[in-house]
């Protein structure tokens, strides 16, 4: 099982791990940096000091040269390989022509486990080249690198200290509102209203954070309230036709075979009923969960009203015998390639939907509906108008709401068929709207957006 580290402790590692490894770069260089002017330092005073052999070999070479000052170390080297002088160490005192032959500059050389500084100094004679080399005890150079590497040290450990410490109060401070959102998100239940996640006073990425939560709760509280209130609708409306049709099955005794047959009748009537409205709910569900509504052509949806508009024509003969149904279209288009954020069947239930509602609102009486469909650069519009008498006033107010129906005697629609059509139009970059009037009729005009390029 995996070790819980927690976001605090996970900033203030990581922080830490960044500041440690910028603290290790800079005293690097640092140190690089002193470890040149040291060595800057001692080629001038080791140059210092072959200077002033110099001076003498090129006065009288043959002169005894005077010895070196404390802590100094000389080696002259003649132009025939004659050492005329040599006090350098112990370690070094057989290494002066190994020095020689790696070029006149500054050397390090290691011996044991202390490292010289020698420099090697040449001087042109008549006679040839004579070399003069100089070193000196490194103490004082290496006791003050060694304090330096001691101190970065030193400095390294108590700066990640320092900064580890710092990190963890200053992402405790900052991640304060965080567990206070925390908190208050393990109270909050989806379906009480009024309680929101804390929001802030800074106008900071945390504020937006719990401004957006609290968004996205809101959302939640109002997708539960519309799913209870379908649940609860649903069970109240599918609870009628079920007692009906238990009520009409019960009718069937077997004693009258005519009194059966108009029993079985109006029971299947209820049931297709039934079927209609839990179709109808199921289209309302899948519109819901989906968020692609898919595109179509112009030219697509053309073709789908006109289907649909024959078949209605074939349906409405079929459904109001003896009743006069005057059903035709206008088409208007610009483009007919341009493209609508709806499906082209989609489109068709739309229509479907809204040529039955006026056929359904006209209950009895003749009826003519015209279907208009218009498309240019900016949308396109559908609109369906009738002359079945208009919407009640209240009625017309939630039109678009799930289970809301007319109220004359004759009116069968389920209540979901302008649901449906509001529902595709808002997916589709729309909006559906209703121009009642009241005693004639009425129009429903439906958007839709075209699909960007």
């Amino acid at each position: 099982m995996r070790r819980r580290i927690s976001l605090r402790a996970r900033i203030t590692i990581g922080s830490t791990i960044v500041a440690v490894l910028l603290l290790a770069g800079a005293s690097a260089v640092v140190y690089m940096h002193l470890t040149g002017i040291v060595a800057d330092k001692e080629r001038a005073i080791l140059h210092g000091i072959t200077e002033v052999y110099r001076g003498a070999i090129e006065e009288d070479p043959g002169e005894r040269f005077p010895p070196p000052g404390v802590k100094q170390h000389v080696a002259i080297v003649a132009p025939d390989g004659t050492e005329r002088m040599n006090t350098f160490p112990a370690g070094l005192v057989d290494r002066v022509s190994d020095v020689i032959e790696e070029g006149p500059r500054l050397h390090h050389v290691r011996s044991g486990d202390t490292t010289f500084f020698v420099y090697v100094d040449p001087v042109e004679t008549a006679g040839g080249t004579w070399y003069v080399l100089a070193t000196r005890d490194t103490d004082i150079a290496e006791d003050v690198l060694s304090d330096v590497v001691r101190l970065m040290v030193l400095v390294l450990t108590v700066g990640a200290l320092v900064f580890a410490v710092g990190s963890w109060f200053v992402a405790g401070a900052a991640l304060r509102p965080v567990e206070q959102m925390r908190r208050s998100a393990e109270t909050l239940v989806v379906a009480r209203r009024g309680e929101l996640l804390p929001v802030g006073d800074a106008h900071d990425d945390l504020a937006d954070l719990a401004r957006t939560l609290n968004d996205l709760l809101e959302r939640m509280r109002a997708a539960n309230e519309r799913e209870r209130q379908m649940v609860s609708d649903a069970s109240h409306e599918l609870r009628n036709p079920l007692a009906v049709l238990h009520a009409q099955l019960g009718l069937i005794d077997g004693a009258d075979a005519t009194a059966d047959a108009a029993a079985v009748h109006d029971a299947r009537t209820t049931l297709a009923r039934l079927t209609r409205i839990a179709d109808s709910l199921l289209r309302l569900s899948r519109i819901d969960a989906v968020d692609d509504v898919g595109s179509a052509a112009v030219r697509e949806l053309v073709g789908a009203l006109t289907d649909s508009v024959d078949a209605l024509r074939l349906r409405s003969a079929e459904r109001m015998p003896g009743r006069a149904v005057d059903l035709d279209f206008t088409i208007d288009i610009r483009d007919e390639e341009m493209r609508l954020r709806i499906r082209a069947d989609d489109f068709t239930r739309v229509v479907d939907n809204l040529v039955d509602n006026a056929l359904s609102a006209s209950g009895r009486r003749d009826v003519r509906i015209a279907v208009a469909f218009e498309a240019d650069c900016e949308g396109a519009r559908l609109s369906v108008t009738d002359d079945a008498g208009g919407f009640d006033p209240e009625v017309a107010a939630h039109a678009f709401e799930r289970f809301v129906r007319g109220r004359a005697p004759a009116y069968a629609g389920s209540g979901l068929g302008l649901a449906i059509v509001a529902a595709l139009a808002s997916k589709a970059g729309g909006r559906a709207v209703i121009e009642n009037r009241q005693g004639v009729g009425a129009t429903v005009v439906v958007t839709f957006a075209v699909v960007a390029d």
